[in-house]
């Protein structure tokens, strides 16, 4: 009920909710080739499906939240995403990254 404790949201795009499908290393190394790949595809789509479904959620609500009077605003992302990255990269948990992990994070893309 955030509309009843702000007056504003940002969307920072920095969070998204997500649900995934987790096997430990054991239970997939037993899977044939063939069945991997039928997880994988499931896994794939369910997770293309639930993607979808969560913007609209979000969509939804963002409509809600305004109708109650809470402004809701985009900010400048690559600022956000710039001020944001030196924080956790200057952090002391950075020094524990492997090499490369924030590049392909980054290359994610939003």
């Amino acid at each position: 009920k955030f509309y009843e404790v702000t007056k504003q949201i940002a969307l920072t795009s920095h969070l998204v909710d997500l649900n995934y499908v987790a096997f430990s290393k054991a239970t997939w190394d037993s899977l044939t080739p063939d069945q991997q790949m039928t997880v994988q595809r499931a896994a794939d789509a369910a997770s293309a499906w639930g993607r979808l479904k969560q913007l609209d959620k979000e969509n939804n609500l963002a409509d809600f939240i305004r109708s109650q009077g809470v402004e809701i605003y985009s900010p400048d992302l690559d600022a956000f995403r710039t001020h944001v990255q030196a924080q956790y990269v200057g952090s002391e948990f950075a020094a524990s990254w492997p090499d490369g992990v924030l590049e392909k994070i980054n290359a994610l893309g939003n």
